[in-house]
């Protein structure tokens, strides 16, 4: 039964741990047994690929002379066609389905085999695992009810009102604005060393053969919307040239950033010096987060949702990097002011809460 640390705890007592050898079916096994792995020892252990494969980036902080990184179980299993159709989709992007791509569903159970909630985090240090973190199991209280419509200011700050995050020290901060404070507020229980990992990965299932109508449907509201946007529709090529470039510049920019690396200069300089990069300065003379455009792929969709990367600098030096979709900050952060609405309250936010890196 898993009890209630704090995780720096976790990481010194799991280390420790010595690895026996356990009874455990194809792509599952106790944790004990995966402690002291790399990331691709742990996903070959549950999944079987190749050690060729590509790994995805995890949230990495900076800890002492080394670095942490964290994966959520589901990343760190996933076939790297399938990361990509995720990035797709989050960026509204028309990319094909790719139905070769396998769907990897895995999960944390305890030693009585009952699974657990929410996405297991899995920390490593240096390289190896020392810590699997359970799921958030309190859950936030309960929002209160949403006024009436007829309020409508009252109905759009309820509406705009975030929830308090974990990276975030307050309202309105930057992410990891006090280092590795957000370790005291991420609430995780750190899982047992026999309790287990499973992944079970198999091809998603094939899109739905259409045949072809004997009538001609009518217009759908979609069509009448695609319609009545038409005229702006001759933007569509130009935004997609560029974010394609912004991805293919964006992930260039990012291979050669890394944790404890120094910048070549000045941060707000750096940022200005490069397309795709922005620079925002925390109240602190010392710190503050860049952003780089990670672009997207080809699509219809006029939003131009683009994905971005967060990169927290500290006296001229990367402290941590959190890549969308992963376990760490995202941008949407950047966006909330000191009251917890989601809005345009620095550069690059827009809407309700957007962000354009």
């Amino acid at each position: 039964m898993s009890r209630r640390i704090g995780f720096s705890a976790a990481l010194a007592g799991l280390l420790v741990l010595a690895s026996g050898a356990s009874q455990a079916a194809a792509g599952e096994a106790a944790i004990g047994d995966l402690i002291g792995l790399s990331p691709v020892a742990v996903r070959a252990r549950l999944t079987g690929a190749p050690s060729e494969t590509p790994l995805t980036r995890g949230f990495e902080v900076a800890h002492g002379g080394g670095t942490d990184v964290y994966f959520t179980l589901d990343q760190l299993v996933a076939d790297p066609r399938r990361l990509r159709q995720q990035a797709v989709w989050r960026t509204y992007g028309d990319g094909p389905l790719d139905p070769e791509a396998p769907i990897c569903r895995s999960r944390l159970a305890s030693g009585a085999g009952e699974p657990g909630k929410g996405d297991p985090v899995l920390a490593f240090r240096d390289g190896r695992l020392a810590a699997v973190l359970r799921p958030v199991r309190t859950a936030a209280g309960p929002r209160p009810p949403a006024p009436p419509l007829e309020d409508r200011k009252a109905h759009e700050r309820w509406v705009r009102q975030s929830r308090p995050s974990p990276f975030a020290p307050a309202f309105g901060q930057l992410p990891l604005e006090d280092g590795r404070g957000f370790l005291g507020r991420w609430s995780k229980d750190a899982a047992d060393p026999a309790d287990r990992l499973s992944a079970a990965c198999a091809p998603g299932p094939r899109p739905p053969v259409v045949g072809k109508s004997a009538r001609r449907p009518g217009l759908s509201n979609s069509d009448m919307q695609g319609l009545a946007l038409l005229p702006f529709a001759v933007k569509l090529p130009a935004m997609n040239r560029d974010r394609e470039r912004a991805r293919e510049r964006g992930a260039a920019i990012l291979a050669g950033l890394s944790v404890g690396q120094r910048l070549p200069r000045d941060p707000k300089a750096f940022a200005r010096d490069q397309d795709g990069l922005r620079w925002h300065a925390s109240n602190r003379p010392d710190y503050g987060v860049l952003t780089i455009d990670l672009g997207g792929w080809k699509s219809r969709n006029l939003s131009d949702k683009r994905d971005a990367v967060l990169v927290g600098v500290e006296d001229g030096v990367v402290t941590w990097i959190s890549p969308p979709g992963g376990a760490g900050p995202h941008a949407g952060l950047l966006c909330v002011d000191g009251e917890g609405l989601a809005g345009a309250p620095r550069p690059g936010c827009w809407g309700w809460g957007n962000y354009r890196p």
